[in-house]
């Protein structure tokens, strides 16, 4: 089985396995507030789980962040990030969810498991407890 394996090993590139758990580490914490986001709505008004191209920009800045290790530019694109999704993040319900998930994705990009999982556990508490026109 072994030998079977590796001969297809080989076509993979190198660190392809980094960026598969960093896309599964931003998928989960994405479905997750999303779950919470989607709580209070009617089932007419709820978006998708996983919103697509929320996951793509998350991912993107994840792996921009986890790039570049320059000590300027790294805030920099971190701030710019967060401000641009609280632009775009507006709906028609109030505030979406892309403000908590770039500042997840940051911190994934930077290795910061633990502070991620626990802003992703903020953000959940924050959305299921907070009314819907409130968001």
């Amino acid at each position: 089985m072994r030998e079977q394996l590796a001969q297809w090993t080989h076509l993979v590139p190198e660190g392809t396995g980094g960026l598969v758990v960093l896309l599964v580490e931003v998928f989960t914490a994405l479905a997750i507030v999303g779950w919470a986001y989607n709580r209070g709505f009617r089932p007419t008004e709820r978006g998708s789980l996983v919103r697509l191209p929320l996951l793509t920009l998350s991912f993107g800045l994840a792996l921009l962040v986890r790039h570049i290790h320059d000590e300027l530019w790294q805030p920099v694109l971190i701030a710019a990030a967060v401000i641009i999704a609280g632009f775009f993040s507006r709906s028609g319900h109030g505030r979406g969810m892309g403000v908590p998930m770039m500042m997840i994705a940051a911190l994934l990009g930077l290795g910061y498991i633990l502070s991620a999982a626990t802003l992703t556990v903020v953000a959940t508490l924050v959305y299921m407890l907070s009314p819907v026109p409130k968001r």
